[in-house]
């Protein structure tokens, strides 16, 4: 009776998801090599690396190891595992692809299930090697691009995923419409999934970054209304602009870290103890061009101030992206003025160029 091999899909899953877990990912795109570290009996070669170390060349390694893309070579005697892949392929994501592939046969110990040393269609049936080939896709499918982190993005076409996890068009495709198959046919994830906890902040991060087409700067936070450098309401989703503006590297109470003024670093209160700057960034309730002083030209002191709307800022917040008003680093003058800002990296970057 002939035997019927039918691919162990939800294995290849969860052995990629153990993987991303045991690495400890949690952002796009993946590092292969951080994975690969993981495992002691495992090394990842290059095969002009192997053509030079044995004379040979690259055609010949494509004929040694029976691919022109990579092959999971292993040492049975000493246990131990080797990922050869072509670097000469002139698609970086088709090589992550491959080499994501052949660790997938390692995770899955298809050379010892087969005891072969290359895992080549010639030496199996040819039942044997559909069923190992479609499982190493379904660990590379979710180890680059894990389908349950994909479902909380919400990918909108095949480029998305290409730029994001760095794989190539063709591979994205795929996993594009694995993805719209999977939603059709009703199949979801819980939200406790150990993948969704791991890309917990990469995925906040994704779902509420923004643009400002006015200073070219890029920021996260959900739903707002103004650009927290400029103050303008010119906004939309999505990343792209490179303008980074100074900021202060704050705590998770939105205090400095340290005093951003005279650099003091026993910080004991909301005002600095050595030079009296107020030391959290949050909205003032002016608006740019007023000044931080009251009618009686007497300080005001933020922390009574009840003007603003009352949201905490980020370090690089000049003005507050929920109600428009300027900030107490703002006003305070420990943030520039975007556009100086802005000024003086322009005419940097011309004396660089």
């Amino acid at each position: 009776m002939k035997t019927i091999f039918k691919p162990d899909y939800d294995k290849a899953e969860r052995k990629a998801y153990y993987l991303l877990q045991l690495a400890g990912v949690k952002k796009f795109p993946i590092k292969l090599n951080k994975l690969i570290r993981q495992f002691s009996n495992l090394k990842l070669r290059k095969y002009t690396w192997f053509a030079k170390k044995w004379s040979m060349s690259v055609e010949e390694v494509c004929n040694l190891t029976k691919s022109n893309e990579g092959c999971c070579w292993y040492i049975k005697d000493n246990d131990q595992y080797m990922i050869l892949y072509n670097d000469t392929v002139d698609n970086p994501g088709r090589i992550r692809w491959t080499i994501a592939h052949e660790l997938g046969h390692y995770m899955l110990k298809h050379n010892e299930i087969t005891n072969r040393s290359i895992f080549a269609r010639n030496s199996l049936t040819e039942d044997e090697y559909e069923v190992f080939e479609k499982e190493a896709n379904c660990f590379a499918r979710n180890l680059l691009a894990p389908n349950v982190v994909l479902r909380e993005l919400k990918p909108d076409s095949p480029h998305f995923i290409s730029d994001m996890c760095n794989v190539s068009y063709e591979a994205s495709t795929h996993i594009y419409n694995f993805l719209i198959e999977g939603v059709r046919r009703g199949i979801f994830y819980s939200k406790n999934h150990p993948s969704i906890k791991l890309f917990k902040d990469y995925i906040w991060k994704k779902r509420h970054s923004h643009m400002c087409s006015n200073c070219n700067s890029t920021f996260v936070k959900e739903n707002p209304t103004y650009c927290p450098i400029c103050g303008n309401n010119s906004i939309t989703k999505g990343e792209g602009f490179e303008m980074l503006y100074s900021e202060i590297e704050l705590l998770e109470s939105h205090q400095a870290k340290k005093c951003p003024r005279c650099t003091n670093e026993l910080i004991l209160g909301s005002y600095c103890h050595v030079c009296g700057i107020y030391l959290i960034n949050k909205c003032t309730g002016y608006e740019p061009g007023e000044t931080e002083y009251n009618y009686n030209s007497s300080r005001v002191y933020w922390h009574s101030n009840d003007k603003g709307c009352g949201e905490l800022l980020e370090g690089d917040a000049r003005f507050c992206p929920k109600c428009g008003s300027t900030s107490t680093f703002y006003e305070d003058e420990i943030l520039k003025d975007w556009e100086e800002e802005k000024k003086e990296k322009e005419e940097l970057d011309k004396l660089l160029s």
